[in-house]
């Protein structure tokens, strides 16, 4: 059987069970809520996204508060990233780099990842706008070094996850505060932003 429909038999269960199931999952997670079962949901809703996992943070963070549901969200999306990352890397690396080599945009920015993984990778995790799976994917099949990949990702996506876990439990009661970190939040993507857009030149070099 083709790997790929091995992992279509495999993923699209689960992925329906856990779309036509979401609220009985939260549910079951409220009634059980510790570490171990949260970072396991988190994890869950990373890899089957049936839900904005912005929406995820910040429900987490307001049913059990901005700390426990930062950690367990940060833990799981960092899980659900190597488990992509390994998972492209050593089941489609080779068809999947013949596919890259033919999208002109993913061929300019080949040389970019290659050359500064970590902080391409940052800046990537830092964006809203660039789809996180599609970071994943591209990281295992591009064979991307594993630590740079995991430390960036596990730096880049704390400023999100803080301030989405941080808005869920205490948008309510302390407003302004929630404000002034969403505040630096944005000031923080604007300089991401602005280091992704001198990359970009750098690699297409003088016209």
């Amino acid at each position: 059987m083709k790997k790929w429909l091995l992992l279509t038999l495999l993923y699209l269960p689960a992925l329906i069970f856990l779309l036509l199931y979401r609220n009985e999952v939260m549910a079951w997670a409220q009634e059980h809520a510790n570490y171990f079962n949260l970072t396991l949901i988190a994890t869950l809703f990373a890899l089957f996204p049936v839900l904005p996992y912005k929406l995820v943070i910040g429900l987490l963070g307001y049913s059990f508060g901005a700390v426990m549901g930062g950690i367990v969200t940060w833990l799981g999306t960092t899980i659900a990233s190597i488990a992509v990352y390994m998972m492209f890397r050593w089941l489609f690396q080779e068809k999947g780099r013949l596919y890259l080599e033919r999208i002109p945009v993913i061929s300019k920015l080949s040389a970019l990842f290659s050359q500064h993984t970590f902080s391409t990778i940052l800046i990537a995790r830092m964006l809203p706008v660039i789809p996180q799976m599609g970071v994943n994917i591209y990281a295992g099949t591009a064979s991307l070094p594993f630590w740079s990949y995991l430390l960036a990702t596990s730096v880049g996506k704390i400023p999100s996850i803080a301030l989405y876990a941080y808005a869920g439990g205490n948008l309510f009661e302390h407003p302004l505060q929630t404000a002034g970190i969403a505040l630096v939040y944005v000031i923080m993507l604007a300089s991401a932003f602005a280091a992704y857009k001198i990359r970009l030149k750098q690699i297409e070099g003088p016209r």
